[in-house]
């Protein structure tokens, strides 16, 4: 049975059909093709007359095609890609359209989203707030189909759905993936209802079910209130293009009106280096004027230098500016071209100049080589702070990837769409959802360029979103909603600009708070060079103690910054845990001690924020110097006590004080975590599962001390014969057999199997400890090795227990 029509462009139209065998899904091509150089509309009557050759009936694609020529801007852009699968009217003909109750034009696969729409009639029959979602309908077989069907069969309801999966993509290489060979599976659909809203969830899964792309469409009996508005249709070409008349509209209110700036703005200190904008396609390099000029930052990812050919590699680090006796090198300070700079660069440029600004700050331009970038790294509170706004490049994943694609979703005038007295409608992709998508939440140094950020504006391949303190906003089509009614805000993520709200209105306890947000986020995300670990949040730390300083400099309390924990609340900081226990290969106890979560691998996902309420039998008391650091470590009365009048010294300060504190001395309640006469069995032997429902079971153990370790997740569980288990969380996984570190202990950060008895416990809160392990050569030196929290079956852990002293590492 035939089921495609292969067609090529640019240089090249070919026809050809294929065989498709149900039993081995291969497509066996039939040689029957054509090749002309320019496609013109004679081209087109020709196919026309060949398909009906083949087929033996009309084919209304090509119909629509006949009379357009493959110049025309719908054609233009599939020039580049070399074959674009066509099914045929015998592939159930679901390209096929007709013109529905509604004057509006159906294609066959869309006669599913009515099939869809009756059953939810149905169901609602039977009980009006009946919630639910339907079983799965393809509407096309591939999204190559679904857009050949919203560009050319021009079904209203494909486009919606076409526009809805191209909205979903952040980046503009995702947007590129739909129409990827490899990711040619059915276009499907089910209607999920719930009481005041329904929706379309649109996926696209592979053979196994496994979900590469998905989107949702709402339906409301209600039209939108634009569609009364009469107003001048935008081009095809203007579509396609970012809507920068209305993002000059949304950054000069937010200037002019809003109190950001007076409320945000750290000082008014220029970087020490901009990039100016010239007239001409040029920029260069000029010292920072003395009074504070508009100027934007860019904040963007450069790429995993392991995952990129070297000479792109070499591309991005040869875009910084060199130096010559200390200043930068005539070839910056003088007019060069923009193009020279990787693309990511060139565009946030562009952008920068259409929204009438003439200066821009990017990292690898603006810090020169030779000059102290620790020092500079320290002053990106200064940096974010005092930018109009920052431009952050989520559209990108690498310095050598653009910002500015075609606004594929855009293709089609966006215009009304109703099935079965059901409109719908697009949706705006929450902002939040953007924050937590890569690439904006991969890289390390984004997070405080975001979070130090009074107004961002997020870049995705598809559209622009606005955050400033005051307001946000969506580049948008006048029949869009404003956001999935369906769908709720993530509440256990803080707004892009929480954190310089408390931080200016002083709340102690929700900076506190904050800062165990900034810390989830940042071990999530990764760094080329992992002893930037602390240099990548340093300008939140300085933030965060300037927020806990009076106007003299002198802290309100008595804070210290520790190895990215704060001794106002270190007991709270010091029970942070991972979400399963990790590979020790990758851990930085070189750059961090282990009580820190800084010492952690990169991209870990960890649990800072759980109820907790501090020990009183637990005490800080101070500060020791490694034995394997000769950094001198600052005095403690440094920043609690002397007034440092220079803002720079001090951030320069909370930086070393985080690089260099290698151990503390600290006070509470002390015992054993496994009895020495317990016993270890199993996981398997005590694990409970009934469906979902996972527990732990000790009936074939009667009056027995036991212990258990998971060796997949890092549970570990004890339990005295007559008592509640208590069940603690480890750092590391087991080192796999053969390890070059297996069977030396005096190298490995994690527990390793039978020193399970060896492990001891400080109570940090009412029902939070840590788990510790001596180390070698030391009677009171201790390492974390995990933690536990939320012991409800072993309140009393502690009763009893003494008090000691003793020096964590």
């Amino acid at each position: 049975m035939p089921e495609y029509i292969w067609m090529a462009s640019p240089t090249c139209l070919r026809l050809g059909c294929t065989l498709l065998s149900p039993s081995t899904q291969h497509r066996l091509p039939v040689t029957a093709h054509t090749t002309m150089e320019t496609p013109t509309p004679a081209t087109y009557y020709w196919v026309q007359r060949l398909g009906r050759r083949l087929y033996g009936q009309k084919s209304q694609l090509l119909d629509s095609c006949r009379s357009r020529h493959c110049t025309s801007m719908q054609e233009a852009h599939y020039q580049h890609h070399a074959y674009h699968r066509v099914p045929s009217p015998h592939a159930q003909d679901l390209l096929r359209v007709k013109t529905n109750e509604h004057g509006q034009l159906q294609c066959r696969g869309c006669d599913q989203i009515t099939y869809l729409l009756r059953w939810a009639e149905a169901e609602r029959r039977k009980d009006p707030n009946h919630k639910g979602t339907s079983p799965k309908r393809i509407i096309h077989n591939s999204y190559v189909e679904l857009d050949l069907c919203a560009r050319i069969s021009n079904c209203d309801a494909c486009q919606i759905v076409r526009r809805a999966l191209l909205l979903d993509q952040i980046t503009g290489r995702d947007a590129e993936r739909l129409r990827h060979t490899d990711n040619q599976w059915p276009v499907q659909v089910a209607l999920d209802i719930r009481p005041g809203c329904d929706s379309l969830q649109v996926t696209i899964e592979k053979g196994s079910g496994v979900p590469l792309f998905s989107a949702t469409v709402v339906l409301s009996q209600k039209p939108c209130l634009a569609m009364g508005k009469k107003t001048k249709a935008p081009s095809a070409a203007s579509r396609l293009r970012p809507n920068f008349e209305e993002l000059r509209q949304v950054v000069s209110n937010c200037h002019d009106n809003h109190q950001c700036s007076s409320r945000y703005r750290w000082n008014s200190r220029n970087p020490s280096w901009l990039l100016e904008i010239l007239g001409d396609g040029n920029v260069r390099v000029v010292r920072g004027p003395d009074h504070l000029v508009p100027y934007v930052v860019l904040s963007y990812s450069w790429g995993d230098p392991t995952t990129m050919p070297a000479e792109e590699w070499a591309r991005i680090k040869g875009a910084s500016t060199k130096t010559v006796d200390g200043v930068p090198a005539p070839e910056r300070t003088n007019p060069f071209p923009r193009s020279i700079l990787p693309e990511t660069m060139r565009d946030a440029i562009a952008i920068t100049q259409e929204l009438n600004f003439k200066y821009i700050w990017i990292d690898n331009v603006c810090i020169p080589k030779g000059t102290d970038w620790d020092t500079e790294a320290s002053l990106m509170h200064e940096v974010y702070g005092n930018a109009a706004f920052t431009l952050l490049a989520s559209s990108s994943t690498k310095a050598t990837e653009p910002m500015l694609y075609d606004r594929l979703a855009w293709l089609q005038e966006p215009k009304p769409c109703k099935l079965r007295n059901h409109f719908l409608y697009n949706t705006q992709k929450p902002l939040h959802e953007v924050r937590l998508d890569p690439p904006a939440s991969q890289r390390a140094w984004t997070l405080q360029e975001e979070r130090l950020s009074p107004r961002i504006l997020y870049w995705t391949g598809q559209r622009w979103y606005w955050s400033c303190p005051e307001h946000q906003t969506v580049e948008s089509s006048p029949l869009d909603l404003p956001s999935p009614a369906c769908t709720s805000e993530d509440q256990s993520w803080s707004p892009p600009q929480r954190f310089l709200d408390v931080c200016r209105i002083g709340d102690f306890q929700s900076i506190d708070q904050e800062w165990l947000d900034i810390v989830e986020a940042y071990t999530r995300r990764d760094l080329a060079h992992s002893a930037d670990r602390f240099l990548a949040i340093s300008g939140l730390a300085v933030r965060f103690l300037e927020a806990k300083m009076d106007g003299g400099g002198k802290t309100r309390v008595s804070e210290q910054y520790l190895a990215g924990l704060w001794r106002e609340d270190l007991a709270r900081h010091l029970s942070w845990s991972v979400a399963s226990a990790v590979d020790s290969k990758g851990s930085h106890q070189d750059v961090a001690p282990s009580w820190s979560w800084a010492s952690l691998p990169l991209c870990v996902n960890t649990k800072m924020r759980h109820p907790f309420r501090q020990s009183p039998h637990f005490q800080f008391l101070g500060v020791r110097q490694s034995s394997f650091d000769h950094t001198p470590v600052i005095p403690t009365a440094t920043l609690n006590q002397q007034v440092i009048t220079d803002p720079r010294l001090r951030s320069k300060l909370v930086e070393q004080q985080g690089r260099t504190v290698k151990q503390i001395e600290i006070k509470g309640r002390f015992r054993r975590f496994i009895s020495e006469s317990s016993c270890a069995v199993s996981w398997e032997a005590i694990e409970w599962k009934r469906g979902d429902r996972v527990g732990l079971n000790f009936e074939e153990f009667p009056g027995r001390d036991l212990h258990s370790r998971n060796h997949d997740d890092g549970r570990i569980v004890s339990k005295d014969a007559h008592g509640g288990e208590v069940v603690g969380q480890l750092d590391y996984l087991v080192p796999p057999t053969g390890a070059s570190f297996a069977n030396k202990k005096s190298d490995s950060v994690a527990l390793a199997d039978g020193e399970e008895t060896e492990l001891m416990c400080l109570e940090l809160g009412e029902l939070a400890m840590m788990l510790l392990q001596r180390n070698p050569g030391s009677a009171e030196t201790w390492k974390r090795v995990g933690v536990c929290i939320g012991y409800e079956q072993r309140k009393g852990f502690f009763y009893g227990c003494e008090s000691r002293t003793l020096i964590l590492a």
